[in-house]
């Protein structure tokens, strides 16, 4: 479920705001009439494929002009295959400008995708609450919950120039609660896979922070960190900012880790009522052995699936290898996957622990 979060928290920013409009540009909404002409321009090199380019008529769906039809150039400006070429109906977003003689000028500057993923947003929401009923009713709740904390918490208090650490860690304090509580309900097994996962939280914080230090990481490593560190007037701190997002990238992981720890925990000791203290520690801990692997293995792809076009970009061979595999980008996804891996395998004695000495004599809720 990780992509549907930022999904979900642009809906709420848009509710609160004109997605059209920024405090650098502002955009149009408009969607495609006809197409008028499309081609291939040749490249400038030889060998390299051409560019696919079109023509089309638009309507304009909003600003002074609406109901205007204008025709402009799509693929000319930007990189361009067949998977992005238009058709009649496409939604798109259109930028104004007046040129010589005042004309309005206008060009595409992106299509509009967020309506396309509605119906794969809706299959989600059928299939958790077929699979899981109301736990999946349940953990919607818990998600928009966590979204809330982190629009209305996290990055206003960054945006004011507070440290973002101590934002984060403040906001991944009321995500826990949220999950973990409102999905699995207020009872001693959620209790103790609260108390797990916070402790390896703050395992997480310590090392990340310790090994960006070694590394040498300023956060300076994209061109969205360079574009927030300039847009920013230098008040947030971008190198606890990464502390910050790999807290943040582990929680889930870390979580699922802790309820599962817990719910194994509590469901052995049900199920054999003499099996209490170490006898129960040492059983619950092979299931947690199991889970490690597959948990870990999950994070490293998350990562590192996110960085592939970066990672094939670099095996092209234009830059020294010694210098790629050195990037702030490899090196921070490292970091990340390094750090999140030894909490996760910590969660499972320290959750498995807490869920042993709350495990009651008599028949544990579960």
């Amino acid at each position: 479920m990780r992509w549907i979060v930022p999904l979900l928290a642009l809906a709420v920013l848009g509710g609160c705001t004109d997605w059209n409009a920024g405090q650098v540009s502002s955009v149009i909404d408009a969607h495609v009439v006809r197409v008028v002409s499309q081609g291939t321009r040749t490249a400038g090199q030889p060998g390299l494929p051409g560019q696919p380019y079109q023509v089309v008529e638009l309507a304009l769906d909003g600003g002074l002009y609406r109901g205007d039809h204008v025709t402009v150039e799509w693929g000319g400006r930007v990189a361009l295959n067949a998977n992005g070429l238009l058709s009649p109906g496409d939604r798109v977003l259109v930028s104004q400008r007046r040129g010589d003689n005042d004309a309005r000028e206008y060009a595409i500057e992106d299509i509009v995708r967020l309506p396309s993923l509605l119906p794969f947003v809706a299959a989600l929401v059928v299939a958790l609450v077929a699979v899981a009923r109301w736990k999946g009713v349940a953990s919607l709740a818990g998600l928009a919950g966590s979204i809330a904390v982190f629009l209305l918490a996290i990055v206003p208090a960054v945006q004011r120039g507070d440290d973002p650490l101590v934002a984060t860690l403040a906001g991944a304090l009321g995500v826990l609660v949220v999950a973990v509580f409102v999905v699995h309900g207020v009872n001693r097994k959620s209790l103790a896979a609260l108390i797990g996962t916070v402790a390896c939280l703050l395992v997480v914080v310590v090392l990340a922070a310790l090994t960006l230090s070694a590394a040498h990481i300023t956060g300076l490593g994209s061109e969205e960190a360079v574009f927030l560190a300039v847009g920013s007037a230098g008040r947030i701190d971008l190198h606890r900012l990464v502390v910050a997002g790999i807290v943040v990238g582990s929680l889930g992981a870390l979580v699922d880790m802790g309820i599962g720890q817990a719910s194994a925990t509590f469901e052995l000791a049900a199920a054999h009522d003499e099996m209490r203290g170490p006898r129960l520690y040492a059983s619950a801990l092979n299931v947690g052995r199991d889970h490690i692997g597959s948990l870990v293995n999950t994070l490293a792809l998350a990562y590192f699936g996110g960085a592939m076009p970066l990672i094939v970009l670099l095996s092209l061979g234009a830059l020294p290898l010694s210098l790629s595999v050195n990037s702030e980008t490899i090196v921070g996804s490292i970091i990340a996957v390094i750090v999140a891996s030894i909490g996760l395998v910590l969660c499972v004695p320290i959750t498995t622990a807490v869920a042993v000495g709350l495990v009651d004599r008599r028949r544990p809720d579960r």
